[in-house]
């Protein structure tokens, strides 16, 4: 079983041509985890830029399924005075993978500004109890996710009202000081559609994933980030979800938006 920090250790050693090995246990059915893939993209960007100011923003497509040996490029689009725009491609030997847009920008000082209130922090993890416990039909890749549910429904549940919130860390301790891309990794798991139904489900495959940060330091005690999911759209085999996530002072640090198929 190879832990996150194995696979990021291996990868950025391989670059400038990246590549990486998918093991059993970072699978979604037979492809690799949306969240793992969009990490290895944005590390491949920053270790070779690392005089990087802040991401901003990402967009994310996940264009077709990354199997077996995954291979990461990427090049810059457009550097100006306040913004740098990298495009970034993971592919496999089937084809197109994982593809994104990443934009890190320069902080400017303004002469007004909003910010959303802290969150208040009623329980911590210790408080709550693990989100969904280990079944023998779960993907692979969530034996190395800790998810502690705090309010909303559960799988299959057949809720009217699909929001979830839940602290999740990665299960590997040296992830949990290393900020953004463990964060990636984490933010693609709060699956708010599959609380809505009320029976099986084959699969729910996220198509794309749009992110917007809200601070220059993604940094929260012992690798906890709080995390909200909610959808109010599913028909017609898709589901459009809002997620946000806060660190562990209550500090909303990450809005963000994903379109996922749905497979009955």
């Amino acid at each position: 079983m190879k832990t996150y920090s194995d696979i990021m250790a291996a990868f950025l050693a391989s670059g400038p041509n990246y590549v990486a090995d998918l093991p059993d246990n970072w699978k979604q059915g037979r492809t690799a985890f949306g969240g793992l893939t969009t990490a290895l993209l944005a590390a491949a960007i920053q270790q070779d830029n690392p005089e990087l100011s802040p991401l901003r923003t990402a967009q994310i497509n996940f264009i077709g399924p990354a199997i077996d040996e995954l291979s990461v490029a990427h090049k810059l689009l457009r550097q100006g005075k306040n913004n740098i725009t990298f495009s970034a491609e993971l592919n496999s030997p089937t084809g197109a993978g994982t593809h994104g847009h990443f934009t890190y920008g320069v902080t400017r000082e303004l002469a007004r500004e909003i910010d959303y209130p802290l969150k208040a922090i009623d329980k911590k993890p210790d408080d709550v109890e693990t989100f969904f416990p280990a079944h023998k039909d779960a993907p692979s890749f969530l034996q190395n996710l800790d998810r502690r549910l705090v309010s909303g429904p559960r799988f299959m549940e057949g809720t009217d009202n699909p929001d979830i919130l839940m602290w999740a860390r990665l299960t590997d301790p040296m992830s949990w000081d290393q900020g953004l891309l463990p964060l990636l990794v984490l933010a693609d798991t709060p699956p708010a559609a599959l609380t809505f139904f009320d029976g099986p489900v084959r699969a729910l495959s996220s198509m794309n994933w749009n992110m917007n940060f809200l601070t220059d330091k993604i940094e929260t005690e012992d690798g906890w980030w709080l995390m909200r999911s909610a959808t109010r759209y599913v028909r017609d085999g898709y589901s459009s979800q809002l997620t946000q996530v806060w660190n562990s002072e209550g500090r909303r640090v990450m809005d963000a938006m994903q379109m996922q198929a749905v497979f009955v």
